[in-house]
C-alpha cells in the first residue's frame, strides 16, 4: 500500500503537467486553425524579413504614433500632403513694420551711379540741372538723364555714347524740349548704333533745352 502511494505523482507534478499539455494545445491549436495572436509571440521578436512587403496599412498603425523621426529626409511631397487641412500659418507681429522700418525699406537698391556724357560740338550742360549721363543696368537697359543745350551752331550731333551703351539698331525717342523764352516744344532723340545722338527739334534756334530724363533703351536690341 505504501509503495503504490509512493508512486503516485504529487499534486504540483499534476500541476505542472496540465500547465504543459494546456500551452502545448494553444500553440498546437493556433497553428491547426492558421490563427496566431500576440500570446504566442515573443516580445520584441518580429523583425522586417517576417513581414511581407506592402501588407502593413494604415489600419495596422496606431494613429498618432508615426514622428519624424520614422519618416526619411527629404521624401514627403506635395502629393503625401492634404493642403485642405493645414492649419492657417499664424499672423507675424510685425508684418507691416519689419524691424520698425517699413517693407520698403528692405528693396535691393541699385548701386550704380550714372556715368557723365560729354555733350558734342555746339552743345552744352545747362546749369543748375543735372548734366548728362548714362547707366547700364544689370537687365542691359540704357538709362540717360540730364539736360543739355545747343550754345551755338547748327549741329544736330548732342552726345556720343561709349561703346557698352549703343543698341544694335536705331532708336528714335520723343523727349521734352524747351526754347529760350520757355515755351515747351517736343523733340526727338534719333540713337544709332555708332554711338551717336542726334536732336530733332521744330526749332534748330540757339537755346533751345533739351531734357534726357526717362530715355530708356535696350543694348543688344
Amino acid at each position: 500500500m505504501k509503495r503504490a502511494l509512493a508512486l503516485r505523482p504529487s499534486p504540483a507534478l499534476v500541476i505542472a503537467c496540465i500547465a504543459l499539455f494546456i500551452s502545448l494545445g494553444g500553440v498546437s491549436y493556433g497553428l491547426a486553425t492558421g490563427f496566431i495572436d500576440s500570446r504566442e509571440i515573443r516580445n520584441e521578436t518580429i523583425r522586417t524579413q517576417d513581414v511581407r512587403n506592402n501588407d502593413l496599412r494604415a489600419i495596422d498603425i496606431r494613429n498618432s504614433t508615426i514622428r519624424s523621426r520614422d519618416v526619411a529626409l527629404d521624401t514627403l511631397t506635395g502629393a503625401d500632403i492634404k493642403e485642405s487641412k493645414l492649419g492657417q500659418v499664424p499672423s507675424a507681429a510685425d508684418a507691416t513694420s519689419l524691424g520698425g522700418a517699413p517693407a520698403s525699406s528692405y528693396l535691393r537698391r541699385e548701386a550704380s551711379v550714372f556715368l557723365p556724357l560729354l555733350p558734342a560740338t555746339d552743345w552744352d550742360t545747362v546749369t543748375p540741372d543735372t548734366p548728362p549721363g548714362y547707366l547700364v543696368d544689370p537687365f542691359g537697359f540704357v538709362h540717360l538723364h540730364g539736360v543739355l543745350r545747343r550754345v551755338t551752331g547748327t549741329s544736330e550731333l548732342a552726345l556720343n555714347l561709349p561703346a557698352q551703351a549703343r543698341p544694335d539698331r536705331i532708336k528714335r525717342v520723343l523727349v521734352y524740349g524747351e526754347n529760350a523764352g520757355g515755351g515747351v516744344s517736343a523733340a526727338g532723340l534719333v540713337i544709332k548704333p555708332n554711338g551717336e545722338v542726334t536732336v530733332k527739334a521744330a526749332s534748330d534756334a540757339a537755346e533751345n533745352l533739351i531734357s534726357l530724363e526717362g530715355v530708356t533703351f535696350r543694348v543688344d536690341d
